[in-house]
């Protein structure tokens, strides 16, 4: 009975773990934002604003008006995003292109779009706001899915969009 040796195991994951980098993309991973209140000024609950007065110990100093640190909000919201890679599938399935979606406005059509990735990104994936795939804005369609067995994983996620793709994108739908 022949082993296969522990280079050629190593050699064969190096040649899988360059085949999927260069399938992959890069999706952008928006985050909920962070919201701090305004180091600068006090803010008013009541309003939900800044209430214009100037904090002691404040960065900027201002008289009266709108505070130069957070204009007037009262709060200083803070985006947080993240790049991953992972395999983007447009359409999969062979599904229709105008899938009705129920959306904020009501009913429409939107491109359905899948990514592969690994699942150490299953706690971004869920709680993202939504993600950046070359440049078109995909909002999530339903929980990531984890298959696979043991370190063979792989999380799936279902995003939508009613965005088209543009003609240089390189992508069929």
């Amino acid at each position: 009975m022949k082993y296969i040796r522990r280079k050629t195991k190593d050699r064969f994951k190096k040649s899988v773990k360059n085949l999927v980098s260069g399938l992959s993309r890069e999706v952008i991973v928006y985050s909920r934002d962070l919201r701090s209140e305004c180091p600068n000024c006090y803010y008013d609950k009541v309003s939900g604003k800044s209430s214009g007065i100037y904090k002691a110990g404040g960065s900027k100093y201002f008289a009266v008006g709108r505070c130069p640190v957070c204009r007037g909000k009262g709060v200083i919201t803070t985006s947080r995003k993240r790049a991953i890679k992972g395999l983007v599938i447009w359409n999969p399935r062979g599904e229709a292109l105008n899938v009705s979606t129920f959306t904020e406005a009501g009913m429409g059509g939107a491109t359905k779009v899948e990514i592969k990735t690994d699942p150490r990104y299953l706690d971004l994936i869920k709680d993202c706001k939504h993600v950046v795939i070359d440049g078109i804005t995909c909002k999530f369609a339903g929980p990531p899915i984890i298959r696979g067995l043991g370190n063979k994983a792989l999380l799936i996620s279902s995003f939508f969009t009613d965005d088209k793709l543009g003609m240089d994108s390189g992508e069929r739908l």
